[in-house]
């Protein structure tokens, strides 16, 4: 499964473009597609309603673990690995051909009950096990002002919830989920687990 997180905001006169081009990745079945709404954008004008300081954080994160100079919307980064703007569709291929190749991508097996995960792989392997809540939704957002002032804009997959269940250290491991945290009824969720905060996607998987 490949993982394309994409970092915007609704009051980034760039991102439409980005937005449009990893929107349609969003049904592939070997590719899990996250929308995070950053709000560093908010105080040119139209405060996104999506937006979330959290996702603030985890593209930081991803900077520093990157060494980018600092942060950007858009920003598609793939399987914690590849990253760039993804505006144009061939720039966008490149990175998924990128993050694809990466050395971890087959090492971690996720499998998911009702009431837990089970995660195995190589015992010199570790990493942060992640539950992610997204909404499948195609959302059309009427900006009122800001850079994209009376565009209607399309999101999808929107990142409502990110929590942490534990750390595995390699071998097999097995985790309780969670009960669903309120609000989220009717969301879509996914097991991450990545190398440490910002770092590559070692395994994933819908659940």
């Amino acid at each position: 499964l490949t993982v394309v997180e994409l970092f915007q905001s609704q009051g980034c006169s760039s991102c439409p473009p980005a937005n449009d081009n990893v929107i349609l990745l969003a049904d592939d079945s070997d590719k899990l597609m996250l929308t995070y709404e950053v709000t560093y954008w908010d105080y040119i004008g139209w405060p996104d309603t999506f937006g979330k300081k959290e996702w603030d954080v985890r593209q930081r994160d991803y900077s520093y673990a990157l060494k980018n100079r600092n942060v950007y919307t858009p920003q598609v980064i793939v399987n914690g690995l590849a990253n760039g703007v993804g505006s144009r569709k061939g720039e966008l291929s490149s990175l998924l051909a990128d993050g694809a190749s990466s050395p971890y991508a087959s090492t971690v097996t996720i499998t998911a009950s009702a009431a837990q995960i089970t995660i195995s792989g190589p015992a010199s392997t570790r990493g942060i096990v992640q539950l992610v809540f997204y909404d499948p939704t195609t959302y059309d957002v009427y900006v009122q002002r800001g850079e994209n002032r009376g565009r209607t804009l399309p999101h999808r997959n929107i990142v409502r919830e990110l929590l942490v269940l534990g750390w595995w250290e390699g071998g097999e491991l097995s985790l309780p989920l969670p009960d669903l945290p309120g609000g989220t009824e009717g969301l879509r969720k996914a097991v991450l687990v990545q190398r440490g905060r910002g770092g590559p996607i070692l395994g994933a998987a819908k659940i």
